[in-house]
């Protein structure tokens, strides 16, 4: 009776020690979990100062749409004077022709260089968002599974605590 007594005990600091093991590596899935959680403020800080770069951008591309709009009055001005003024036909129209390609180098440079760079970052974003989901799913399932090895143990002390109360109540 006492071997099983103490066979029982020797069961129960296993079990002890598992459970302090489990603790253990849960805390330092905690840590983990913690640092993860770290990064992912700093990913969003980072996202919001790229959030912040498009809108900079958006503002920039505001004023080149304006400064657009001003040269095409510009040019609406030049046709009337044209046509008002017809000895100085040729004066005028070399400054049109002028405007034309000074407004042709900056939608081509809205078109080579503004447009992609503006894909790349909104392309950037939304790989980080996946990013981000496929982290927290795994932690999440990860978290589960720790979740449910820590209920069984809990289970089973508690069944082998009973057990050892009605030894002790039998004996």
């Amino acid at each position: 009776m006492e071997e099983i007594l103490q066979q029982l005990l020797q069961g129960m600091e296993e079990i002890k020690k598992t459970l302090q093991q489990h603790t253990a590596i849960l805390q330092q899935h905690t840590e983990t979990l913690n640092q993860h959680t770290a990064i992912l403020q700093q990913h969003t800080e980072t996202l919001n100062q790229h959030t912040a770069i498009l809108q900079q951008h958006t503002e920039t591309l505001d004023q080149h749409t304006a400064i657009l709009q001003q040269h095409t009055e510009t040019l609406d001005q030049h046709t009337a004077i044209l046509q008002q003024h017809t000895e100085t036909l040729d004066q005028h129209s070399k400054q049109l022709d002028y405007l034309q390609q000074r407004q042709i180098r900056i939608e081509n440079r809205l078109d080579n260089e503004l447009l992609s760079k503006i894909n790349v970052l909104f392309d950037a974003f939304e790989l980080r968002g996946d990013d981000i989901a496929r982290l927290r799913k795994h932690l999440d399932e990860r978290l589960d599974v720790i979740t449910l090895d820590i209920n069984y143990l809990l289970g089973r002390t508690a069944r082998q605590e009973t057990a050892l109360m009605e030894l002790r109540k039998a004996r």
